[in-house]
């Protein structure tokens, strides 16, 4: 999500499915077949409301804010029962099947799967990897990465989808010093404590092991909780304290910043970290809007 921020495609309009893009095996979801008996009658009836053709981003990203509010939920103030309400309900296949078939999506699918096979790790976990694309893409593009998706919400379509792939596997949490390499795309704006969950990470990694970590810390959607997003600009400084050295951005998919674990965590020096990003990252954010709006003039 952090790469399509600039995207200008025009919101299209809600249409329903026609009666030849359902059947009784699988429900047709924008091209993208699901099956149906592993969905519940709510869900396939939310699918089956969904637009004929491929939406764009921003149409996604209005659909997930409409349930939202529909949930009551406060960006502010976070209800963690109403969360995993929100977190559970079909918008999360329908926005897999989305990034599924988007090609800006699965072109950072492959560079990061390529780069995952340079690296010739072993044991991967894709943190909060929901529909499982990643997993699935870099299973077909390293011949020996073992994939845990980590995913808390996992719906039966998402095992479905990586069934019979003995490399891939489904898991609700992470295990400490388990992993060669651990990915985190567009996970940490959606945590009260980013900084907390980047600790887990870290501590999940085996010493020398590395994290891909892509953040949107921007006002995209609700569940981007603005508590967050002091840390837009200064999150690749804060984290050394977990011991996590960044060591670049991968290529071809340059919003995902590469980190490897060099030491141990000190979370004293890390909530100090933490406070002053606090102060200084919300002017940092100013300085940045207000360049990428002269930028933007001065291209025009």
């Amino acid at each position: 999500m952090a790469d399509r921020i600039h995207s200008r495609t025009l919101l299209r309009q809600r249409h329903p499915l026609t009666s030849s893009q359902v059947s009784t095996d699988t429900i047709a979801v924008w091209g993208f077949r699901l099956p149906a008996h592993l969905l519940g009658a709510s869900d396939r009836k939310y699918l089956a409301s969904l637009p004929l053709e491929l939406p764009s981003i921003e149409w996604l990203w209005s659909e997930m804010d409409r349930i939202w509010v529909a949930y009551g939920l406060n960006n502010k103030v976070p209800d963690q029962p109403l969360l995993q309400q929100y977190y559970s309900h079909p918008v999360w296949i329908a926005n897999g099947v989305f990034t599924a078939q988007d090609p800006i999506s699965a072109s950072h699918r492959i560079a990061i799967a390529h780069y995952v096979g340079r690296l010739g790790t072993k044991e991967v976990a894709d943190y909060g990897g929901g529909f499982g694309e990643l997993a699935r893409t870099i299973s077909t593009h390293t011949e020996a990465a073992r994939v845990a998706v980590i995913e808390p919400y996992v719906t039966a379509v998402a095992k479905a989808l990586s069934a019979g792939n003995e490399r891939i596997s489904f898991l609700p949490s992470l295990d400490d010093e388990r992993y060669d390499l651990i990915i985190a795309q567009d996970i940490l704006e959606h945590v009260a404590d980013p900084l907390g969950t980047t600790n887990a990470l870290s501590r999940a990694l085996k010493p020398g092991g590395f994290a891909i970590i892509a953040n949107c810390f921007f006002p995209v959607i609700q569940c981007h909780l603005p508590a967050t997003f002091h840390l837009r600009h200064t999150f690749r400084f804060v984290v050394p304290c977990l011991g996590l050295k960044y060591v670049g951005r991968v290529p071809g998919a340059e919003h995902a910043q590469i980190f490897v674990r060099s030491g141990a965590p000190d979370l004293a020096k890390l909530r100090n970290m933490e406070r002053a990003s606090q102060t200084l990252g919300p002017v940092l954010n100013a300085l940045g809007d207000g360049w990428d709006a002269l930028r933007r003039k001065l291209n025009r």
